[in-house]
């Protein structure tokens, strides 16, 4: 008889047959993603269509999942459907997500991230062609009649969620804090202060991040700092949170 971490193994595969029916319904601008929440460093099970995001099986868990389990058991919804996803070269995608219980404990997640840079591209074409040619109908019917988006998609979208970058190792997600930081400062990383850098690693706690393996290690290399300076900046965060 099999146990609970067998169980959980065997039926979060059992959804990989679900990555390749979407991929085939959704086609070659839809990569479709099976991510296993129970192995955050090796994430990324299946996948289907990686070019839209270039990440491949043994990848981690990105910032969304790493959020969601940061929530833990606050967690209750069952998608997320029509937010911003940002790949690794910063190309901006629609991306949905589906959240997999096993005995009501969140265990997996089927993400689909969508490149809709063509209908974008469209989009800008018929704008101009609206444009030049407005003079052909009333102001009022061009302006209710002008089309903002491509089949309404922009009216799907959901608000108050945070971008969900799609990288393939854990440097990427502590060197996207860091040069958050470091644009907001308009400094290098040489020239960060204590608070700045502070602030790094509690932008970083609060996305889960250091449910990372070697997550601690990794911020010390990218903040220029050693690994127990990282440790006691998040020691501190989490004192914090705590008050």
């Amino acid at each position: 008889m099999m146990d609970r971490q067998q169980e959980i193994y065997t039926y979060i595969r059992s959804f990989i047959p679900m990555v390749d029916f979407l991929a085939e319904i959704l086609g070659n601008t839809s990569e479709v993603v099976l991510n296993d929440l129970t192995d955050l460093d090796h994430s990324v099970i299946a996948i289907r269509n990686a070019t839209v995001s270039k990440r491949k099986i043994g990848d981690p868990a990105t910032n969304l999942a790493l959020r969601t389990m940061q929530a833990g058991k606050r967690e209750k919804s069952q998608f997320l459907a029509n937010y911003q996803g940002v790949s690794r070269g910063g190309h901006t995608l629609r991306s949905s997500t589906f959240f997999i219980r096993y005995q009501e404990e969140l265990v997996a997640m089927i993400c689909i991230n969508t490149d809709d840079s063509a209908f974008d591209k469209l989009k800008e074409l018929v704008d101009q062609i609206v444009v030049d040619y407005k003079h052909l109908e009333p102001e009022e019917k061009l302006n209710s009649s002008k089309l903002s988006t491509v089949a309404g998609r922009e009216k799907l979208v959901a608000a108050q969620v945070e971008p969900e970058h799609l990288t393939s190792n854990i440097n990427e997600l502590a060197e996207s804090e860091v040069n958050k930081i470091c644009s907001e400062k308009n400094i290098s990383v040489n020239y960060l202060k204590r608070e700045d850098k502070l602030e790094v690693v509690r932008r970083l706690h609060h996305q889960g991040y250091f449910l990372l393996k070697d997550a601690v290690g990794v911020a010390a290399k990218v903040l220029k700092v050693s690994e127990p300076s990282v440790y006691r900046y998040l020691q501190s965060v989490k004192s914090e949170a705590k008050e």
